[in-house]
This record gives structure tokens, sequence and C-alpha cells, in this order.
């Protein structure tokens, strides 16, 4: 319920500071130009599935808790967000994917099980996905 208003109030003021410039991913660009169904559709399943359970269990399951060997639980969370959005490699996404990584390093120290933050993971994904697939851009 935190994570929508949050990462888009975040995403607008990432709008302000870029202006439109930046970018995302290329790839979705090609897919969503070319509007093959197949590649789509490989597309969302490896945004929507794949990518949340290989990266909750890189970043909530491994990193985020060996940080809290060495520093507090807070501190463990905004490293692992951090490196969570500029491991995704678009300077323009950081500041609204760290928030989502805060949102999610948040959900996995509360409940204590991996699974939450890859449904949330998993949901934003789909949701960013078929909006950006409804609106063809």
């Amino acid at each position: 319920m935190v994570a929508l208003p949050l990462v888009l109030l975040v995403s607008l003021l990432n709008q302000l500071i870029w202006q439109g410039q930046g970018g995302s991913n290329p790839l979705l660009f090609l897919a969503l130009k070319a509007q093959d169904q197949v590649a789509l559709t490989i597309f969302f399943l490896t945004a929507s599935v794949m990518a949340p359970l290989f990266e909750e269990i890189m970043f909530r399951g491994f990193l985020l808790p060996s940080l809290t060997r060495y520093m507090p639980v807070w501190g463990s969370i905004i490293l692992s967000a951090f490196l969570f959005a500029i491991a995704h490699m678009s300077l323009s996404e950081v500041l609204p994917l760290m928030t989502l990584g805060i949102i999610l390093g948040f959900v996995y120290v509360k409940s204590r099980n991996l699974l939450a933050p890859m449904l949330l993971h998993s949901l934003w994904n789909s949701g960013t996905l078929l909006s950006l697939f409804i609106l063809g851009s």
C-alpha cells in the first residue's frame, strides 16, 4: 500500500531532476516498437517472474543479511537498495529504484520471509509492464 504512492512521488521528483532525459531498458523499447507478441511475452515473464526471483535472492536474501553483520539494519537496507538501483544500470532511475529497494528491504526485514518482497517485486514489475504495454510507450 505504501510502495505505489511513495515510488510514484519519488518518480515525479526524479522527472523534474532529469527532465525526461535518461531512459529505461533499451530491450523494452525494442520489444514495444516491434509489437512482437512472442518477444513481449518473453520480456514480461522475464521481468515479472525471473527478475524478481533472482534479484530478491541476491539483494534481500544474501546481500542485506550479510551487510547486517557490519552495519545497522537500516544502513543495510539503504546500501542494499542503492546497489539494487545501480545494478539496473540506469542513472536516471536510481532514485525510484532505490525507493522501491528500501521498501522491499523493509518488507523482508519485517516479514523475515523472502517470498514477501518477491511477490511485491513481481507485482510491481507486472503492473509497470502492463501499463507500458497498454499505453504502448
